[in-house]
């Protein structure tokens, strides 16, 4: 398969975090996928095996971006409660930590809506794939794996369906 069909395929899929990532962002990973797809094909059945397991635990950006989340988030909503508990009455109230916070329950809810928030940009160009491209190249190993089909041999005989048996 080549880079220009794996990308046909890409587009065909419906994929919001695609549609928001930059061309030549797409076309790289399209051309990666074509890479390792055509390596393991010529290492044969045992990097076909191997890729697949690797791509079981591979994560897709939508884990990435959720785990983002959930641990910048969680550090930044502990860091602002610690800094709200520990002033004292009449200071000057500074929440920083939860104004960072909320930001992210923004970026979340982006993300959720259309597909795209700031940090998918970073993970996109860092090379996290989405689903659709996970499974694309996990669909393309496992044709790999596939015997071919065995053809009929036209040895001048009817076909059997058209047999009759008595």
């Amino acid at each position: 398969m080549t880079e220009a069909l794996i990308t046909d395929q890409l587009q065909r899929r419906a994929d919001r975090v695609r549609e928001h990532s930059p061309q030549y962002i797409n076309r790289r990973i399209a051309r990666e996928i074509d890479i390792r797809v055509q390596h393991c094909m010529r290492e044969g059945r045992d990097a076909v095996l191997e890729r697949l397991g690797e791509l079981e635990r591979e994560w897709d950006i939508d884990r990435v971006v959720m785990a983002n989340f959930a641990l910048g988030g969680g550090l930044a909503y502990a860091l602002g409660l610690r800094r709200l508990t520990q002033r004292s009455p009449g200071a000057e109230q500074r929440s920083g930590w939860l104004y960072f916070f909320g930001a992210q329950l923004g970026f979340l809810l982006l993300h959720a809506s259309i597909g795209w928030c700031p940090p998918v940009a970073v993970w996109r160009r860092l090379g996290v794939r989405t689903k659709s491209e996970l499974e694309l190249e996990r669909s393309l190993l496992l044709d790999a794996l596939e015997p071919p089909l065995p053809r009929p041999q036209n040895d001048g005989s009817a076909p059997r369906s058209t047999q009759i048996v008595s």
